[in-house]
């Protein structure tokens, strides 16, 4: 069973396990010895003293070499049971049922069992034992010999289980933190680079709509300046003014993508209230944008306000760089208890270059979806291209400042 695997690495041969085999070997040992030199046959004394200290010494080993410490401490045992006439219930036979807790709490799967069946075999040889030589004179009953040396095997080996689940159960606790600091860790990670995405997102909505619009002006400017120094001079600030919103704006993404530990925003995020800004800049650069709703507005929350946003900013920079000649372009907001329903539309040449492919297009999508919203697009009703987005109805509540 996976609960009573035991994990590979365990505690190597420490002061603890020194002081518990010493504990029990001194005065073990030390009684062993004198009721061997009162009592034991002398010849085979000089096998039954070695063999008992050396079961005893053997614990010091039951946690880091337990299926070894278990085989010497048994042998030593069997060796002091089978000597005719010796003493089978000497005082360091008390080194197997150590030896029998420690091979069931550390050992491997087949611990238990072999465990247990060499004690209760043992247990039959020392009450065998107890029948003659020194044994018989304590004249103890048989059975009930028997059935007392089996409990301590059959108690030890529980309590040696009993340790065998704890180290099972913390190694599962220490397996299972492992893992949760590892998925948090990759959870981390794919968050950071969520954000780089947004940022990059970011990045992409601000330099391809403020360029566009910078290039639209120049290019007005320039025919302007042959005729009309004064317009030419207008459109140069509008130019200035753009750079270096643009410039302000690039410093607060590229801050974020310096200090990957910083949680405080880059500044506050465009909404409906800027739609007014944004669709002045474009008129601005010479392309003409009518703008109206239906229904009545509710406030949309700020993930989704940004989406719109940067929906209506690309599909007017799209319009910019790709329609051709433009004689009109359409933003309209169809409010209703359902949802907002964005369309924005030009009757330009089509969809050019970014017929739903581009990254623009691409990033819109993410962003509506993250909303709950979708995105369709394709050509005009009758000419041109036309993208429509579609976000569910979320919050109530009145919409702050509207655009014009």
């Amino acid at each position: 069973m996976r609960f009573l695997t035991i994990p590979a690495a365990v505690d190597r041969l420490g002061r603890l396990d020194l002081l518990v085999a010493l504990a029990i070997a001194v005065p073990m040992g030390s009684w062993t010895l004198l009721l061997l030199r009162l009592a034991a046959p002398a010849a085979w004394v000089p096998l039954l003293a070695p063999a008992a200290l050396l079961g005893l010494l053997a614990l010091a080993w039951r946690r880091t070499a337990p299926a070894a410490a278990f085989a010497v401490v048994g042998a030593a045992c069997a060796v002091q049971v089978a000597v005719p006439g010796g003493m089978p219930l000497l005082p360091s036979l008390l080194a197997f049922p150590v030896a029998v807790h420690g091979y069931c709490a550390y050992g491997d799967r087949r611990a238990p069992v072999v465990a247990l069946t060499v004690g209760v075999l043992g247990a039959g040889a020392v009450t065998a034992g107890s029948a003659t030589g020194y044994g018989a004179r304590l004249q103890l009953p048989a059975g009930y010999l028997f059935s007392f040396l089996v409990a301590i095997v059959l108690a030890a080996g529980s309590i040696g289980l009993y340790r065998r689940m704890q180290l099972a159960y913390t190694a599962g606790l220490e397996e299972r933190a492992l893992r949760a600091e590892t998925e948090r860790e990759e959870r981390d990670r794919l968050a950071a680079l969520d954000e780089r995405a947004r940022i990059a997102r970011e990045m992409h909505d601000l330099m391809a709509h403020s360029l566009s619009v910078i290039v639209s002006q120049a290019r007005g400017g320039r025919f302007a300046g042959r005729s009309d120094p004064a317009r030419a001079l207008e459109v140069l600030h509008a130019i200035e003014d753009e750079g270096r919103q643009v410039l302000t704006d690039m410093r607060g993404l590229l801050g974020l993508l310096r200090n990957e530990n910083s949680e405080s925003p880059f500044g506050p995020q465009p909404g409906l209230g800027n739609l007014p800004e944004l669709l002045d800049r474009v008129r601005s650069s010479g392309l003409p944008v009518d703008w109206r709703q239906r229904g009545e507005p509710y406030r949309l929350d700020h993930t989704a306000e940004l989406a719109v946003y940067r929906m209506v900013q690309e599909a007017l920079t799209n319009t910019l760089k790709h329609a051709g000649p433009v004689t009109r372009s359409e933003v309209r907001f169809g409010w209703s208890p359902e949802g907002l329903e964005v369309v924005v539309r030009d009757d330009g040449r089509g969809a050019g270059a970014s017929d739903g492919v581009g990254q623009g297009l691409n990033g819109m999508r993410q962003r509506l979806a993250i909303v709950g919203g979708s995105l369709h697009v394709g050509p005009g009703p009758i000419q041109g291209f036309q993208l429509t987005a579609v976000l569910p109805r979320r919050t109530d509540g009145a919409v702050g400042k509207a655009a014009t």
